[in-house]
């Protein structure tokens, strides 16, 4: 069993003595999901870059699920989908923000050479290739227009 795993099946132990029930089940959810992933798999141990992905993954589903329930007014299914969220969040390393993305992306721009929407495709592919997991695809996309557009 790889560090995550082991964590999570610790933290399972410790949410069911402490009785949190919601805790316990987003923490079933993930252990559930990395497992699936692992049978679809050929082997037994994953990556934690393979790991950190499954788990980003499951935090965009319930971003989408609380767009949806927010657009259908469901208020209640947002909160709940925000609680797991934070949960989830606390499993993945801190994402870039503020001035240190910015920092990134202006390097990276630079590097590729980006002068505008149509170097989109070439710079995004360099960023994955250098700094994929580090940030939101939506940030990313935010401060490269800051960059084009200080205003």
């Amino acid at each position: 069993m790889n560090p995550l795993q082991t964590r999570l099946t610790a933290d399972m132990k410790t949410a069911m003595k402490a009785g949190e029930k919601q805790r316990l089940g987003v923490i079933r959810l993930m252990i559930a999901a990395l497992k699936d992933a692992q049978m679809q798999g050929a082997s037994d141990e994953m990556s934690e870059a393979a790991e950190q992905e499954i788990l980003r993954k499951e935090v965009k589903k319930r971003r989408d699920a609380i767009e949806q329930a927010r657009q259908v007014g469901r208020e209640e299914i947002a909160v709940q989908e925000e609680a797991e969220i934070v949960v989830i969040e606390g499993y993945l390393p801190q994402l870039l923000q503020g001035d240190e993305l910015l920092a990134k992306v202006r390097e990276v721009a630079a590097d590729v050479g980006y002068s505008g929407p149509s170097d989109t495709g070439r710079f995004m592919k360099e960023w994955m290739a250098r700094h994929k997991g580090l940030a939101e695809g939506r940030d990313v996309q935010a401060a490269l227009k800051q960059l084009q557009d200080p205003s």
